[in-house]
């Protein structure tokens, strides 16, 4: 626990004990724990990158659009995290935050629309990859010098499409879960220090 969630977690304790904070004091620790998530926001930012770049690998196909928009979401991350690291004052930092907070409920909410349409789009040749790797996988156990099958050559039948369907939105709702517990955490941690320089101020 840092130093600014003790304080809150004290305040209203009646004790001769209690530390007082100036209001620098309290500034500076929302500052430092802003900067602190934006670090952290880069590093989830870059794991995802690696992630999704080893994925169009296996799919033979490079994420151009995903690199672009990372690209894009880092250099707007590190022009925020340098103009924080600068700030001299609660109302610009108060800006920051809120940009920070637009920025990363933007990129997650884009980086989600492009995992569905990309299943959508592809929907047809994805079915027909899935039912060919379930074919080889079955085969595998019978002859292992078995051939691969063309996803092509497969000829999805209307059950195929609703399991392999089922498989997607259960894929799709696990990285919506992953997505609330990185992203939707930075975003409600920002918007708590927000509030709190919000209080400062009056």
């Amino acid at each position: 626990m840092d130093e600014l969630e003790l304080l809150k977690k004290d305040w209203n304790k009646e004790s001769d004990d209690f530390k007082e904070y100036s209001e620098n004091e309290i500034y500076n620790m929302i500052k430092n724990k802003s900067v602190s998530m934006t670090k952290t926001l880069l590093i989830i930012g870059l794991a995802e990158m690696v992630l999704w770049t080893l994925y169009g690998y296996l799919n033979r196909e490079f994420p151009y659009i995903r690199m672009t928009m990372f690209f894009v979401f880092a250099v707007s991350i590190i022009f925020l995290f340098r103009k924080m690291k600068s700030g001299q004052d609660s109302i610009t930092l108060m800006k920051g935050i809120l940009n920070m907070r637009t920025l990363i409920l933007g990129y997650a909410v884009i980086s989600l629309v492009l995992a569905v349409t990309d299943n959508i789009i592809h929907f047809d040749h994805n079915t027909r990859d899935f039912m060919a790797g379930l074919k080889d996988g079955y085969n595998k156990n019978y002859d292992v010098n078995a051939l691969p099958t063309k996803p092509d050559t497969m000829m999805p039948g209307v059950a195929n499409y609703i399991i392999f369907g089922i498989f997607v939105l259960i894929g799709l709702y696990i990285l919506y879960i992953i997505y609330k517990r990185t992203y939707g955490k930075i975003l409600k941690d920002l918007r708590k220090n927000y509030k709190e320089l919000s209080l400062q101020e009056k």
